[in-house]
């Protein structure tokens, strides 16, 4: 069995947990998070996903992120994960407060079996922050500039996972 994930009404709001793979195979909306780490010269952070990932495998990612699961506190599902994502992926220990939320997007793929709602979120750290991958989830990491990664992304969209898009969000931040 799988983990429990939120899953959402199309409103967004909170219908409660189900099963992950249940959810996928039926085209359930859920709540996913996805964070940009930036470094004080305003470039981010991508990682390369694993190769033994499940959906875009040894593809360049966003800087971490993942599916919401259960949390103490319904009212901070978003930070929660974001919190969670960041120390198992990266190794990032992150001050609630330090986290900024950049906006919502819808994301599907998988023939409309993978439906996210997902909270796009925007981590600034320091430069000599040190990144550990233990958990299997991450190949390597690089820092880029927010334009050359879009760039990138519409030259050669097979190299970069499909959520990176929503790199477009950080104009809204003013990077």
């Amino acid at each position: 069995m799988s983990e429990k994930i939120y899953v959402l009404n199309e409103d967004g709001s909170i219908l409660g947990l189900q099963d992950r793979q249940y959810v996928h195979e039926h085209g359930i909306l859920h709540s996913a998070v996805q964070c940009l780490v930036m470094n004080s010269e305003g470039k981010v952070l991508i990682q390369r996903r694993a190769a033994t990932k499940d959906g875009s495998a040894g593809k360049w990612d966003v800087s971490f992120g993942g599916h919401c699961v259960e949390s103490d506190n319904i009212n901070n599902i978003l930070i929660y994960n974001v919190l969670k994502e960041g120390k198992e992926e990266l190794g990032l220990i992150i001050n609630p407060q330090d986290v900024i939320k950049l906006g919502e997007v819808r994301y599907t793929s998988q023939e409309n079996k993978n439906r996210e709602l997902l909270g796009i979120f925007l981590i600034k750290v320091n430069d000599n922050q040190k990144f550990v991958f233990e958990d299997g989830e991450v190949s390597e990491v690089t820092w880029v500039e927010p334009e050359t990664l879009q760039y990138n992304i519409m030259q050669n969209p097979k190299e970069y996972a499909n959520r990176l898009g929503a790199v477009s969000l950080l104009r809204l931040y003013g990077a």
